[in-house]
């Protein structure tokens, strides 16, 4: 049933000679430079925004022709001319898709921010299209019907089930006319998030606060003060200096400078991305947004946008989910007062008659650090060069599952900077790795993984191709790239996210590590990043970039006991009030005639409810939340709290292991129950095949020495 791009379907007419050799290329299956070694790999170099735009459509036209080959054959259904056939229609649309995909996140440039608003639309277009196709639901709840007698396997029944709920929860049973009305808003909801995530591009690259007295560079590093000036003399300020509006950059000025009042300027960029009037504004996009995702669950008999994501994932319910947020937020806000009376003391003693404020945070928290713990976070830096970082993630994945990375030369790339790595495993190759680490202009900013292709089998094997992404800022040439902790710890979750794809298993991608429950997906990267303060792992990565010399264990101990006390992501408040307000926008949003949120007042309101201190504030406020409005986290962020859950506990089965972290018994359990299954089976299954139980939430609390009176909920194991 597979169509392959023909030359005949391109009309290369309207078309100049290079961009339709390009489309060619993207459209075609793609070459191995390695021989064939991976079954082909991504022609980054082939892309062009006028080559991606037009790929794209004729990618849409083939899908099309690969649907209507299915409908209309004139057989009964079957597994075989149904499903199997609908699971290997679309090849050229997922290569064409991986393509502008990456260039919609890595290379916003030129062109191609209006190519993706241009085809945003038409894929949500062409989703909405298939799955309300009655011919074609007809023909798998056909094969529905039959299941029990039609002598399939287990991983078919799965497939024929999991693709019958996603058409009905994407809209297959609705009328003609509401199937109409929810096409128009998923069309307009994915032009709003492609417009919500390039403004905070645009406006993050023309943000910056400038120094013109050295006087404001006191308390930062000799390298930090020259990475500013050449940042200054990029923008066009020679002899100033620059912090621009990147994490790593902020939080590095936050942290070390000791000037309040360019702290607070810095704090104030950071925070109100999105929230200023003008061309770079997201408020009028959320309540947009927000309108058309209620109009959508009510088209879907759901009471809410909150109630239709949860509805098929872990969690069950919006209220499970809060529930456990609200109870976890009443456990965690005594200790942040604790901590922040902590750091206003030392401020005082500093005969500072200052307030402490949200831009004063991370400033003094380090020297709470270092005055109770020991811990510098810049004395770690020097040990964490990113060769070293990404040779210890390697070495785990190769006593844990046997892998072996090598690096590829003449692989084509989206920017020179990126790395490519092929995954052996007794020789024999299991997928490529790709590393786009740094950030550039168009790069959307922040962390994360993502997949250029699945494993599969059923039509012969299929190698998965994962990439792993962040914006970490380059460096001049010949320096060494030395990591703050949070992002060596950054990559190994991402790489926790790669290992889930490269074990997948799946006989269909349909069934692959994407498609579990997204309230699960966080699990196997959350858990990765244990490795990373295993001493051994430590003792033979993190050694200092000129000596070579191992870090002291004096400074693992410190930074255990700092780490121990900051605790993790999903247990502060920074992370708790947005996923809060998340949900609780995400519940307003019912479909209601007429109803407008005002997100800023929803947060704000949920924020004075909670009690939230004026000391601190959160990772993501509404208006840059790329998770939950250019992502797929909307209605969701609880998810890396529920993960964490189950991180915990799974954690404790390696660590009370003969082997401990590395036990390889505990390890190929860990493989064949969780890594490799992907949503074979609902989530609570395969986490309860891996661990024999449900989860027990205490893990979360003896991991951080809380008192059982603190239990987060006990939603998770009911």
């Amino acid at each position: 049933m597979r169509i392959e791009i023909e030359p005949g379907l391109i009309d290369t007419n309207t078309m100049k000679s290079p961009v339709s050799t390009q489309v060619h290329a993207l459209l075609a299956p793609w070459d191995d430079p390695q021989g064939e070694r991976f079954g082909g790999l991504p022609p980054f170099d082939q892309a062009s925004p006028a080559a991606i735009e037009a790929a794209v459509h004729a990618a849409i036209e083939a899908k099309r022709l690969e649907i209507q080959a299915i409908v209309s054959n004139a057989s009964a259904p079957t597994f075989e001319n149904t499903l199997e056939a609908l699971e290997d229609s679309g090849r050229a649309l997922k290569r064409v898709q991986t393509i502008a995909s990456v260039f919609s996140a890595a290379m916003l440039v030129g062109e191609m921010p209006a190519v993706a608003q241009r085809i945003a639309p038409l894929l949500s277009a062409l989703e909405d299209e298939i799955a309300h196709c009655e011919p074609l639901f007809t023909r798998v709840d056909a094969v529905w019907t039959v299941r029990a007698e039609a002598g399939l396997n287990e991983q078919q029944l799965r497939l024929v089930q999991v693709v019958r709920e996603r058409m009905l929860r994407q809209g297959a049973g609705l009328s003609a006319t509401d199937k109409e009305r929810l096409q128009e808003i998923n069309s307009q909801l994915a032009t709003l998030s492609a417009r919500y995530n390039q403004n905070l591009v645009d406006e993050q690259e023309r943000l910056a606060v400038f120094i013109d007295d050295a006087a404001g560079l006191e308390g930062l590093a000799d390298t930090q003060r020259s990475a500013m000036a050449v940042e200054a003399a990029q923008r066009g300020h020679p002899g100033q200096w620059a912090v621009p509006c990147t994490r790593p950059a902020v939080w590095s000025f936050l942290i070390n400078s000791t000037q309040r009042e360019l702290r607070e300027r810095v704090w104030r960029m950071w925070t109100n991305r999105g929230d200023s009037a003008g061309d770079f504004d997201n408020k009028p996009l959320l309540v947009q947004m927000l309108n058309l995702r209620g109009l959508k669950a009510r088209l879907l008999g759901f009471p809410s946008f909150a109630h239709l994501i949860t509805a098929d994932r872990m969690a069950g319910t919006p209220e499970a989910a809060l529930n456990l947020l609200l109870r976890t937020w009443q456990d965690v806000l005594p200790i942040t007062r604790t901590q922040i009376a902590a750091l206003q003391l030392i401020a005082d003693a500093e005969g500072q008659s200052i307030d402490l404020a949200p831009w004063d945070r991370l400033h003094y928290a380090e020297k709470l650090r270092r005055e109770r713990f020991g811990f510098d976070s810049n004395a770690v830096k020097p040990f964490l060069q990113l060769d070293a970082v990404l040779q210890a993630m390697f070495w785990c994945a190769g006593r844990m599952h046997g892998f072996v990375f090598r690096e590829l030369s003449g692989v084509p790339t989206v920017h020179p900077s990126v790395r490519v790595f092929e995954v052996v495993h007794v020789e024999q190759p299991v997928g490529v790795l790709y590393f786009d680490l740094f950030n550039r202009p168009g790069k959307m900013h922040g962390s994360y993984q993502s997949e250029y292709r699945s494993f599969e089998s059923f039509r012969g094997k299929v190698l998965p191709i994962s990439s792993i992404n962040s914006s970490f800022p380059p460096v001049p040439a010949g320096a060494p790239v030395l990591l703050p902790w949070e992002y060596a710890n950054v990559f190994f979750h991402e790489f926790g996210h790669a290992l889930h794809m490269l074990c997948n298993a799946c006989e269909y991608s349909t069934l692959g590590s994407m498609g579990v429950a997204w309230d699960f997906v966080e699990l196997p990267a959350l858990i990765n990043e244990r490795w990373l303060l295993d001493h051994e792992v430590l003792q033979r990565f993190a050694r200092h970039h000129e000596t070579g010399e191992p870090i002291p264990q004096a400074l693992v101990q410190a930074l255990e006991r700092a780490a121990k006390f900051d605790r993790i992501f999903a247990l502060n408040l920074d992370y708790l009030a947005p996923a809060i307000v998340d949900m609780k926008l995400h519940l307003m949003a019912d479909g209601e005639p007429g109803r407008l949120i005002d997100a800023i007042a929803v947060e704000q309101h949920a924020l004075a409810d909670l009690g939230m201190p004026l000391e601190w504030d959160q990772i993501m406020r509404v208006t840059h939340n790329v998770h939950c409005f250019a992502g797929g986290y909307a209605a969701g962020l609880y998810s890396y709290l529920w993960a964490e859950v189950m991180a915990a506990d799974a954690a404790e089965f390696f660590t009370q292991s003969p082997g401990g972290l590395f036990d390889r018994a505990a390890a190929q359990h860990w493989t064949r129950t969780v890594l490799s299954v992907g949503t074979q089976v609902p989530a609570e299954q395969a986490y309860h095949n891996f661990r024999g139980r449900n989860p027990d939430p205490l893990a979360l609390l003896r991991r951080f020495d809380l008192a059982p009176s603190t239990m987060p909920s006990s939603e998770l194991v009911e």
